[in-house]
């Protein structure tokens, strides 16, 4: 077999592949013996089919399967021992690969086109400034969290009047269109959560009333949710819809939360261990608990703007005619030529922000290991699992859980290394470069992060 490798570009090149009879001769004759062997041809014993008969029927289908797997892994060990780092994978040319039929003592050429990785190099310092978000936690945040938790942390009470918040017990009547009970209608005891309530004539019905009254009203029109009403009524989802009724709702009980004083016992049931004594060093503790719990978000969209940036300013080369027709080839007729056009920018960002990730990889030793990838399933499982005690078989099974998962979810895996991939590399850059902090609210850091997906 004769390899050679002509540049066309700077960044491509073509792969001349000759293959001669004594490259495939053999293979195919083997498998051919093997089929004259096993063949059973009416008016020939099994066995004894003539070879010349057999490779009449049969030549030309194992000669292609044997050139074909031949070529694939003589091209694939060509790129390896050239030590040539090719972008995507190597394209047949059609044009300089002639149509051939399966003739012995013929050449047979194939020719693939590549599309070569850019050198390129950059330093990760100070000269490079990346804008780092810090989420400010303003006096408004402050104030939900604290009327969130003394929500959380109060008295539930009966009032005798209903208020916005409140919520009540009673009970369903169907009624029919002269507004009396409908005998064998729908009845149901159940909730009902005032503030769920989004007609706003029907939550001011339910407003100020009392035990013992009684509002009429549609559900479904009352909520705009089918689960909601359906969940009001005792009746699936599928028998709300188109449910016109009004319904006579009898008001049993009012409950109400009534929030927990601003005292030391509710700072100790909020921050155990802060020992906090008044308000002010409260709502202290839960701008800084909150700062910290932004770190996670500032470094989420500091990964954006690090790509961003270095993509920007990192000098880089891409073969772009062999990648867009590597993206439409690749995809197998799901992006045609005009996609790729108008949403080549797109692709290009990308591919180079792969590159500059992988250099930055290779160079700082950025590493993953198998019982990463395991502690990240065992600790997705555990979320969900915070209510449980976790004794030493559900620890077992933990461990069962993750082995499975990581032999039967292959692409789920290959997502989860390349986010761990990711996030080292986030913070491999964010100890070399210049960041140049940013405060945003809360707002403004949903509306960035929303830009970036």
């Amino acid at each position: 077999m004769e390899i050679t490798r002509e540049n066309t570009g700077e960044l491509t090149a073509t792969i001349k592949m000759v293959i001669s009879p004594a490259d495939h001769n053999e293979s195919v004759t083997k498998i051919l013996k093997d089929y004259q062997r096993k063949a059973n041809v009416p008016g020939f014993r099994p066995g004894h089919v003539p070879f010349g008969m057999i490779k009449k029927l049969y030549g030309g289908a194992v000669f292609a399967d044997e050139v074909n797997k031949l070529v694939s892994d003589k091209l694939h060990q060509y790129i390896q021992d050239e030590k040539l780092d090719i972008l995507g994978q190597p394209l047949p040319n059609t044009s300089l690969t002639q149509e051939f039929d399966w003739k012995e003592g013929d050449d047979i050429e194939f020719f693939f086109d590549l599309g070569m990785t850019p050198s390129f190099d950059f330093v990760l310092d100070e000269n490079i400034a990346v804008d780092y978000p810090v989420i400010k936690v303003d006096d408004t945040m402050v104030d939900k969290y604290l009327d969130d938790m003394r929500q959380r942390f109060g008295t539930l009470t009966n009032p005798e009047v209903t208020g916005e918040k409140d919520v009540v017990t009673g009970d369903f009547v169907q009624l029919d269109a002269d507004g009396n009970e409908l005998e064998g209608g729908i009845s149901h005891s159940s909730k009902v959560t005032i503030d769920l309530i989004t007609d706003s004539e029907i939550k001011a019905k339910l407003v100020g009333a009392k035990v013992g009254d009684a509002v009429v009203f549609n559900p479904l029109k009352a909520t705009g949710n089918a689960a909601e009403a359906s969940a009001m009524l005792g009746i699936s989802k599928e028998e709300i819809e188109g449910l016109e009724s009004d319904f006579k709702f009898t008001i049993n009980e009012i409950s109400t939360m009534s929030p927990a004083e601003m005292n030391e016992e509710f700072f100790d049931k909020v921050f155990p261990t802060a020992e906090i004594k008044t308000e002010e060093e409260f709502r202290n503790q839960v701008r800084n608990e909150s700062e910290k719990a932004f770190v996670a978000d500032s470094d989420h969209l500091f990964a954006h703007h690090m790509q961003d940036k270095l993509v920007e300013s990192v000098s880089l080369t891409l073969p772009d005619e062999f990648m867009k027709r590597w993206l439409i080839e690749s995809n197998e007729g799901k992006l045609t030529a005009e996609d790729v056009e108008r949403d080549y920018s797109k692709y290009a960002e990308g591919m180079k922000w792969q590159l500059i990730e992988n250099k930055i990889i290779k160079e700082a030793g950025i590493q993953v290991e198998d019982q990463e990838i395991k502690d990240y399933v065992k600790d997705y499982y555990l979320q969900g699992w915070r209510t449980m005690q976790l004794t030493e078989d559900l620890l077992d099974r933990l461990e069962t859980i993750a082995d499975s998962f990581i032999k039967d979810k292959p692409n789920e895996v290959r997502r989860i290394v390349d986010s761990l991939y990711g996030q080292r590399v986030a913070s491999y850059v964010k100890s070399k470069v210049k960041l140049v902090n940013k405060e945003i609210s809360y707002d403004e850091f949903i509306k960035l992060d929303a830009e970036k997906h």
